[in-house]
Order: structure tokens, then C-alpha cells, then sequence
């Protein structure tokens, strides 16, 4: 137990030393102890969402340099029932693999071996005395089962001779080396027997007496061992001598222009054919489509629905055959396309977890459903036209577990006993590898070996904000109460349509921006503001004239949701688009460089008074700024019904009616007094002739002492 957690110190120096060691195993310490201290449901506590001081105490260690992966070592370590991140400063070096003797009657032995596998992934635990006293040899050969035959067609003498061959090649050094058999797993299945039945331990542990009897002998320092070697499974294609299950039926081969693509292995194409498989049905269920066309869920039709081109459809198509998975094929998606069309910023895309998919409004089973149909299941264990046996041969090293593993271990006959290597995921609990070292133990291996996977570059732990972590704030001290003060206090209110009266005013005003007409007809509510426009064009083509009025529409729905007009006018006046240029039949307006500027700039000048808006002939330019003066003569009187609807007062001045001063009332005119409107149509227009006052709109006559009384 001594030795062991001095191993692991001396790991935890090593790797704290680069980045303040003492500063940053202070900090694991207290997210350790945030989860040890807290009280409650043990998952809860080691949530740091859910446990305030946890979250409090992985911000304060990230802050100090820890990364996040230690943090989330640290919150794995409390949760299994360690106390303690200190580092003691030794003076040794780090060993490279330590190996831990584990008696079989002690848990507690076995489980401090665990986690010192489990933390440093240099630490061979021995249940078996002789994996002390082994040691690796310098040399290693390694025979290929695979280019020897599949099937019936196992090339059994070759095996042999090739066997004895590698064995001389060994002695020949003069060195202690390991001679392996590479793609038990590969092998078993081209012979159609499952890895995890007892036919296939059979059939292996005969494999490995054959190897033996071939190598019988020769003066080979060494033997026949199972083994972990990267550099010669590189070598041989992947094809390791550890005698590991098979990884699967889909591999990856490169093609002729440099790509890497999914293709079904030689295993698979072996154990297909002597099962008497359709290919074609097997490719199908392992690759996929390769084709959105009719795929669930995700398609070209809900692509499209969802502001996706055929541009970018092809793309993706385009990447299916080198794709792992339908996230991946996305990513080809140019970022101009994602920014501009789906709004997607800057900061999302630079997030780690940040996928189109998601963004575009798929769920997760969607997405799942998507990807079995167009890139297949890289299983065949779930495939309905495989009987339940045919489906154990295809089972996979990630469907099997660790057990399957451990028992054929167990089985072969060796010259050096058999270190179970396991590769487990970055996050693996400290309490699996208790369990993984726990079953090891009991199935009968010699050792076992666990290293864990490097965590990913970007790994991120969900922290809660500084905001969520503040606990109790200190209490304030009380206030004298100053002079009342008015606040003002904001109330929303859910957005409501204001229709329109079934009966409205409004105007007509016809115009040509550019030599083409353009019609604005309005409608107002009761108290004069706007609430709908119409825009209707001549000889411009059913799409513009279409687009127009849809665009009318919009706006119009706008006006009666509450948009103010001042917003639309700001937005669209000075848009420059064809047609564009003079205008005519406007006496405000009189150039716009597009029609929308045109439009909006009429609609501003007659309802929000901006006068601004409004632009002169260039005949009448006055540079000067002298005026014009007072002209030589009185401007023409108007009749207020020049200005209203007939049809709409129905004949009477409604309610809401403003009477307009004539030019006769603002000259001061002798004669012109109040008396001067109208009784019975209201328009300013009585002209006294002797002693009665005639109105020139309606004819009515009234003599002038009446009027004047009134």
C-alpha cells in the first residue's frame, strides 16, 4: 500500500509541477472536500450545478490553472470515498510502469491498485507471482492471421511454417522476444465462431498450442505471448496481438485522390460469404444510404425548410462516403452560409459543443434516426436477417465488455502469462475501474493493466457563473429614508392587432419613380393615423408586382401591431434599387432612388410631418436663402371638401372635421370675420353680397344681421 501511494504522488508531482503545483493541488483539495462535506444525494454533490460550494471551489481551481479534466478527476476521487489531493515532493523519478503484487483476500489492497491504475496508467496489477519475475523483452514478432486464409481455406501448414520461421528470426537475435499471433478476434470471425463462446476459446487455444508445437524446438529466449504493440499493429494494418475481440465490420480505406472512406472489412466480407449474407442488404444496414434524399427526419425537403440550398446540400452529400457520422458531413457547410442565412455568430461556432444540427432545430433522436438510415449502424448484432448466433460472431470489442476478454485469456496456453491491457474513456469513474480490477481477479487472468484515454483538447466542465455561486451576501446596512421619490414604473402588455374601422379613410396617390407608375392608396384609423398601405405597379411582371404587394401587407400588419411608422420610414427611405430617379406627379416628392425611398418618403411627409423628407424641383432650387417674398398675389381659397371624401362624409361634415383657414381669413380681409363658415355643409366659404351672405360651396343664403348674431 506504501509503495503504491507513493507512486501516485510521485505522478501527481510530476503532472502538477508543470503548472504551480502547490497552488493547484490546494485548489483540488477544496473540490474535494466541497463534495465530502456535502450532505445529501451522493450524484447531487458531485453535480457542480447542484452543489453551490463544488462549483464555487472548480471556478477558484480552474482560476489557478487546473484543468478542467483534474477538476473532474478530483470530483471522481471524493465521490468514491478519497479524502486527500496532497503531493508530496519526492526526489525520484516517476517510474514508467510500476507492477503491484494484489492478494486475492484483500479488497482494500486491490482497491488502492485500482485507483493508482486508474489515476496514473502506468500500474500493472499481479494476481499471478510469475508476472513479477517477467520482464519485456528487447524483440517482438508478430504472424498475421489474416493473410493466411479465411475460413476453410486456413492455411494451416503455412501457419506453422510461418510460425517457425518468425520463432528462428527471434532466436537469431540473441535476445529474450515475444512472439504474438495477430487477429484472434479477425481470425475467429472469418471462421464464423463467436469470441465470447466457448467454441471460440476452443478454436483459439488450439491456435496457440500449434504455435507452440511449431516453435518446439527452437533455442527461442521468450515465447509465445499476448501482447500490446503499436508500432507493428501499425505496421500489419491495425492487426494487434493483444487478442482482443474485433473492432468491427466498417474500417476505413483510403481511395485513389488521398480520401479516407468507410468500407466493410475483410472479416466481414469473409464471415458475410460463408454465412450465404446478401451484400448488398449488409452494406446497406453498415454504411447506409449515402444519400439525403429519402431519409428520415433529415432530408433534402426539411433541409430546404430550414434555409439550406442545393448548394449546401450537395456538400454534404459530397462528404457522406468520408464522414463518421452526420455531424462531421455538416461541418462542410461554408461559415459564410451558417453566419448569414441561419444567424449562427461568431461565438457559438467557436464553442466546443456547438453542432449545425442542433442549431438548425433537430432533437437528438432525430438526428439518430437520420444517421442509421444514411450512414448505416457499424454493428451487425441488431441486423433482423441474421439468426441470434450469426449476431454473436459479429459482436464487436465495445458490445463484448471486459469479461468476454478476460476469460479468453485466461484459456490460452502461454510461455509468458497474459496482462490484461484495457483502454477505458477519459471519464471513466474511479469506482469502474474498481470493478473492471474486481472482475479481472476473478475470471482467472495473470494481470491487468488500465490506462485511460487522454482527455479531448477542448474538454469543458459545466461550472455555474460567479453570479450562481455567490452564497450569502453580507447584510446592508439600514437606510435612513430619504424624500419620497415618483418612480416610473414599466408595464407590459401582450401585443394585440388594432383592426382597422370597417369604414376608413385614406388617399390615393399616384406617382411615376423613374417612368413607372406606382399607385399608394391608405387607410386610417378614426383618429387619423395610418393603419394599412396598398402598393400597386403596372407593366413591372407578376414577381415584382406580387412582391410589392406582399411587402404592403407586411407592413401594414406592422402598423396594426403597434410598429411605429417612424420605424419603417428610418429603415427604408435613401434604399437604392432600380427603378429610380425623377419623380412626377408628386408635389412633395419630386426624385427617389428607389421606389421603397419613394414610398416612404410620401408616407413621412403627409402622416409624421417630416418635412425634411421632402425635396424640391431643381428648378425652384433657392441658394441664396433669400425667399421668395410675398407674392404678388392672394393664394386660390380651398374649400375644405376639397379635402375629404365626399363618399366617406356621406354629404355631412363628420365630427372629426377640421375646418382649414382660407387665404381670405389669414390676409385679414375686411369683412371676414367667424360669420364666414358655413352652417350648413361647415366649408369656409360665405361672400357677403349687400345684406346677405352667400355660400359659394352649397348655395345657402343668410342675411347678414342673422349671421352676424349667430
Amino acid at each position: 500500500l506504501a509503495t503504491l501511494a507513493g507512486h501516485r504522488s510521485r505522478h501527481r508531482t510530476d503532472l502538477a509541477s508543470r503548472a504551480a503545483s502547490q497552488a493547484i493541488s490546494q485548489k483540488l483539495q477544496g473540490v474535494m472536500d466541497a463534495v465530502l462535506r456535502c450532505e445529501g444525494d451522493r450524484a447531487a454533490c458531485a453535480n457542480p450545478m447542484a452543489n453551490v460550494t463544488l462549483g464555487r471551489a472548480g471556478r477558484a481551481a480552474r482560476l489557478a490553472g487546473a484543468t478542467d479534466a483534474m477538476i473532474q478527476d478530483a470530483i471522481a476521487l471524493a465521490h468514491c470515498g478519497e479524502d486527500s489531493w496532497t503531493v508530496t515532493v519526492a526526489d525520484e523519478a516517476v517510474q514508467p510502469t510500476l507492477r503491484a503484487r494484489v492478494p486475492h483476500d484483500q479488497q482494500a489492497s486491490l482497491n488502492a491498485a485500482a485507483l493508482a491504475a486508474w489515476e496514473t496508467g502506468t500500474v500493472v496489477v499481479a494476481f499471478d507471482p510469475a508476472v513479477l519475475a517477467s520482464t519485456p523483452p528487447a524483440n517482438a514478432a508478430v504472424v498475421n492471421l489474416l493473410k493466411l486464409g479465411a475460413g476453410p481455406d486456413f492455411d494451416v501448414a503455412g501457419f506453422e511454417d510461418t510460425v517457425g520461421l518468425a520463432a528462428i528470426a527471434l532466436a537469431a537475435t540473441g535476445q529474450p522476444g515475444l512472439l504474438g499471433l495477430g487477429g484472434i478476434g479477425n481470425w475467429l470471425v472469418t471462421q464464423g465462431l463467436a469470441y465470447d463462446s466457448e467454441a471460440g476459446r476452443r478454436a483459439s487455444a488450439d491456435l496457440y498450442q500449434g504455435a507452440r508445437r511449431a516453435t518446439a524446438g527452437i533455442p527461442l529466449t521468450g515465447g509465445i505471448a499476448v501482447f500490446d504493440d503499436a508500432e507493428l499493429a501499425l505496421r500489419l494494418g491495425g492487426v494487434s496481438p493483444n487478442a482482443t475481440p474485433w473492432p468491427g465490420p466498417v474500417t476505413v480505406a483510403e481511395t485513389a485522390d488521398g480520401h479516407l472512406t468507410r468500407v466493410l472489412s475483410a472479416p466481414a466480407l469473409a464471415a458475410l460469404a460463408q454465412f450465404s449474407i446478401d451484400l448488398d442488404r449488409a452494406r446497406q444496414h453498415l454504411l447506409g444510404a449515402m444519400s439525403l434524399a429519402d431519409a428520415p427526419a433529415i432530408n433534402t425537403q426539411t433541409l430546404k425548410a430550414r434555409g439550406f440550398t442545393d448548394h449546401e446540400i450537395t456538400a454534404i452529400e459530397s462528404a457522406l462516403p468520408f464522414a463518421a457520422d452526420l455531424h462531421q458531413a455538416f461541418a462542410e457547410v461554408e461559415v459564410g452560409f451558417l453566419k448569414d442565412v441561419l444567424g449562427i455568430s461568431e461565438t457559438d461556432l467557436a464553442h466546443p459543443d456547438f453542432q449545425i444540427l442542433t442549431h438548425a432545430g433537430f432533437s437528438e433522436d432525430e438526428i439518430e434516426l437520420a444517421q442509421a438510415h444514411i450512414l448505416g449502424g457499424n454493428s451487425l448484432i441488431d441486423a433482423t436477417f441474421l439468426t441470434p448466433d450469426q449476431q454473436a460472431v459479429f459482436a464487436t470489442a465495445e458490445t463484448l465488455g471486459a469479461q468476454p476478454y478476460f476469460a479468453m485469456l485466461a484459456r490460452l496456453d502461454l510461455d509468458i502469462p497474459a496482462i490484461a491491457d484495457l483502454e477505458l474513456e477519459w471519464d471513466t469513474t474511479p469506482l469502474e475501474a474498481i470493478a473492471y480490477m474486481t472482475e479481472a481477479q476473478g475470471s482467472g487472468v495473470a494481470g491487468l493493466k488500465l490506462h485511460r484515454l487522454p482527455p479531448p483538447a477542448l474538454t469543458e466542465l459545466d461550472l455555474p457563473s460567479q453570479s450562481e455561486t455567490m452564497a450569502e451576501r453580507p447584510a446592508r446596512p439600514i437606510e435612513t429614508p430619504g424624500p419620497e421619490r415618483i418612480v416610473e414604473r414599466i408595464v407590459e402588455r401582450d401585443r394585440s392587432r388594432r383592426k382597422l374601422p370597417d369604414r376608413r379613410k385614406g388617399y390615393i396617390q399616384k406617382a411615376a419613380v423613374g417612368g413607372h407608375k406606382v399607385y399608394i392608396h391608405t387607410g386610417e384609423y378614426d383618429d387619423g393615423e395610418l393603419g394599412e398601405i396598398f402598393i400597386d405597379m403596372h407593366k413591372e411582371g407578376a414577381a415584382f408586382r406580387s412582391l410589392m404587394n406582399n411587402f404592403a401587407i407586411g407592413i401594414s400588419i406592422g402598423l396594426q401591431y403597434g410598429v411605429p411608422l417612424e420605424e419603417f420610414v428610418d429603415a427604408f427611405v435613401f434604399t437604392r434599387f432600380e427603378p429610380a430617379g425623377p419623380v412626377t406627379g408628386n408635389d412633395s416628392v419630386k426624385s427617389a432612388t428607389s421606389i421603397l425611398d419613394y414610398i416612404f418618403r410620401e408616407l413621412g411627409i403627409s402622416y409624421l410631418g417630416r418635412d425634411e423628407l421632402a425635396n424640391a424641383d431643381p428648378g425652384e432650387l433657392n441658394a441664396d436663402g433669400l425667399g421668395h417674398g410675398k407674392p404678388d398675389e392672394e393664394p386660390e381659397m380651398q374649400p375644405a371638401s376639397h379635402f375629404i371624401s365626399k363618399g366617406f362624409a356621406r354629404g355631412a361634415a363628420p365630427d372629426n372635421l377640421v375646418f382649414l383657414p382660407t387665404a381670405a381669413a389669414r390676409s385679414g380681409r375686411a369683412g371676414s370675420t367667424e360669420a364666414e363658415v358655413c352652417a350648413a355643409c361647415g366649408d369656409v366659404a360665405l361672400v357677403r353680397k349687400g345684406q346677405t351672405l352667400i355660400c359659394e360651396t352649397c348655395g345657402v343664403r343668410a342675411p347678414l344681421a342673422e349671421a352676424l348674431e349667430s
